[in-house]
């Protein structure tokens, strides 16, 4: 076999050909494979096509040759688009051996496959795919084959194993997804990834519409509650021509990186209803009025889930000011809000009441917790009132109590070095050694307020030059009265018609945000972000939010069975059911190429059987060489 580039009329081909003899004992030509325009180095072509040939017809290399890394694709590329066409015949050889041990007519010690494909997360994916109904969508929304082809390439690769828009093509290859939407879209190249994402998100309106009544369809949801929370994503480089890019507070301690800020809005069984992209430096309380939008839009859509009551809205303590439960109140929604931190002390008296307290029933292993229900006023110039549910948490003030404990190690830490240093002489300067205690109680805000840090003078020791003394001392009264409320929260809530423990569990449901944040910023690729203009960053953010609403369809199914397992489970459990080219030689020197699924193992078929997946209808292709 050998390369050859034909001039057509539309540009230049690379062609794969092989030479033959016909009866005549002419010498003819016929093409293996037509490759485009795919630049193969000139200087790689020989060694590439001989390591083709040998593949193809099964021989055994009689040299071991140093293929580049370079080289090795394309040789992988080229045999596995000739399987996956099936058109190419070897032909067979004047004398056939018979040498070796054969089972009618199969010799079993040369059986072998190769070409091996992962399958099944990607067969997952597939069918939440398929599910949704998104190739009809994304056609009527105006994308052609193409486009199609690669939305799907992008999201599924954003499911199952992220990677850059430039690293698609080649995992495409080790995917199974050639198998289940054919061979053309191994033809996509990487710069219609980046166009098909700007298409994507240019569509979102009607996109997302369009995935949450199909969820709603699928799945029989009655949605009654909106959860609202929040999280932000830091960026590779400077990002300076996002202005969205801006340093803030970054809850994943990378604060020497700009980032944004993403809010998100879910239903009460984890499905995502709408997100919002704000910039980095926006503080958590203010997105909420433009999130509001969101929330309308979403009523209005699904108007007949709402006839009783208004919708409950569920946020954290950081979106709970005083002025966003107004605002949640003149826009026709309720509310159900964890107060502040600092607000659970003005109910210190009321938490040390500890007969008035219910125990909550049924949770035994995951930690008692405790609630009280009383009444307060909404605003201090408002007649109405709110109920408010005090909840105490033993999982929470472990917690919360381990949090402070490490903080306080760290602390301390510091201020013995800083003593140390000062003890040695080697910081004398009274100004500089306040500074310096400054710096240290800025950078532990949660336990500095525990302890009284004092500069003393001393006589200078000889040897050392110390002229001061660093000391610290707890103050016992406020360390108790944190200790205290440890575990201790205050739920607040201007619905009337529920039951303090239903209010408790209503918001515990938050979770199901934070569940949906957790997989999107661990398993979906939403960070690091290494896109640089705002239009690239948005669209990589869409691709992850898409490539959850595929994750939920997964997973809940399989939860409303019992199976809890995350995505990661799910994903080791699959990694071995795969798509393998299967090489099958006879005596009577026909030899089979079998491109077909594997036979998934008994956990695998619980799995797809939990979803309704067929897998014992995938696409497979004999070839008779």
């Amino acid at each position: 076999m050998y390369f050859h580039t034909k001039t057509t009329p539309s540009g230049k081909v690379l062609q794969l050909l092989e030479s033959y003899r016909n009866r005549k004992g002419q010498s003819r030509n016929r093409v293996v494979l037509s490759l485009g325009n795919a630049a193969i180095p000139e200087e790689d072509q020989h060694l590439i096509a001989k390591a083709v040939e040998k593949h193809l017809y099964g021989q055994q290399e009689l040299f071991s040759w140093n293929y580049s890394e370079n080289m090795q694709k394309w040789i992988d590329r080229i045999v596995r688009q000739v399987d996956l066409q099936g058109r190419w015949q070897p032909f067979k050889p004047v004398d056939g051996s018979e040498e070796g041990k054969t089972v009618d007519g199969v010799f079993l010690e040369e059986i072998d496959h190769e070409n091996t494909a992962m399958l099944g997360a990607v067969l997952l994916g597939s069918h939440a795919w398929k599910q949704l109904e998104m190739d009809d969508c994304l056609e009527s929304l105006g994308f052609n084959p193409s486009q199609r082809l690669a939305a799907i390439a992008n999201i599924i690769n954003r499911l199952v194993d992220p990677v850059s828009e430039h690293a698609l093509p080649a995992w495409i290859r080790r995917s199974a997804l050639p198998e289940l939407f054919g061979e053309k879209i191994l033809r996509v190249r990487k710069d219609k990834f980046y166009r098909v994402t700007d298409k994507l998100l240019a569509k979102r309106k009607q996109i997302e519409s369009h995935i949450r009544r199909q969820h709603r369809e699928l799945f029989s949801l009655k949605r009654t509650l909106l959860l609202y929370d929040l999280t932000n994503t830091f960026f590779e480089g400077t990002a300076e021509k996002n202005p969205k890019a801006k340093r803030g507070h970054s809850k994943h301690k990378r604060n020497d990186c700009p980032q944004i800020v993403l809010g998100m809005v879910f239903d009460e069984n984890g499905f995502e209803l709408g997100h919002e992209i704000f910039e980095g430096n926006r503080s958590d309380s203010t997105t909420l009025v433009e999130m509001i939008k969101k929330l309308q839009e979403f009523v209005a859509e699904e108007a007949n889930l709402f006839e009783l009551e208004k919708p409950l809205v569920i946020i954290d303590s950081g979106v709970a000011t005083k002025a966003n439960r107004k605002l949640l109140r003149c826009e026709g929604f309720s509310y159900l809000v964890n107060e502040s931190r600092p607000g659970r002390k003005a109910f210190r008296d009321k938490f040390l009441e500890d007969e008035k307290f219910r125990l909550i029933q049924g949770r035994k292993k995951k930690g008692a917790v405790k609630i009280r229900v009383i009444e307060a006023s909404i605003d201090s110039q408002d007649e109405e009132t709110d109920r408010l549910v005090l909840c105490k948490s033993a999982g929470r003030r472990k917690k919360e109590n381990a949090i402070r404990s490490c903080a306080e190690e760290r602390f301390l830490e510091a201020l013995g070095r800083l003593a140390s240093r000062v003890e040695k002489g080697r910081l004398k300067d009274e100004v500089k050694i306040e500074r310096a205690i400054g710096r240290i109680q800025e950078k532990h805000t949660r336990v500095n307020r525990f302890y009284k840090v004092e500069v003393e003078k001393q006589k200078n020791i000889e040897g050392t030059g110390a002229i001061h003394r660093v000391t610290w001392k707890l103050k016992d009264e406020e360390y108790q009265g944190d200790d205290e409320l440890l575990g201790c929260y205050v739920l607040r809530t201007d619905r009337k018609s529920f039951s303090g423990e239903e209010l408790w569990r209503l918001y515990m449901m938050l979770t199901r945000a934070e569940d949906g944040f957790r997989s999107l910023k661990s398993h979906l690729g939403l960070r690091p972000i290494r896109h640089h203009i705002e239009n690239r960053t948005d669209a990589h953010i869409f691709i992850s939010v898409l490539a959850y609403h595929l994750l939920r369809s997964i997973l809940y199914p399989l939860e409303t069975k019992g199976d809890m397992r995350n995505w990661e489970t799910l994903k080791r459990v699959l990694s071995t059911h795969c798509y393998t080219t299967i090489i099958v030689p006879t005596k009577k020197s026909d030899t089979y190429r079998i491109r077909k699924a594997g036979r998934p193992d008994t956990m695998q078929k619980a799995i797809y059987k939990s979803l309704r997946v067929d897998w014992e209808n995938l696409p497979k292709k004999i070839v008779k060489t």
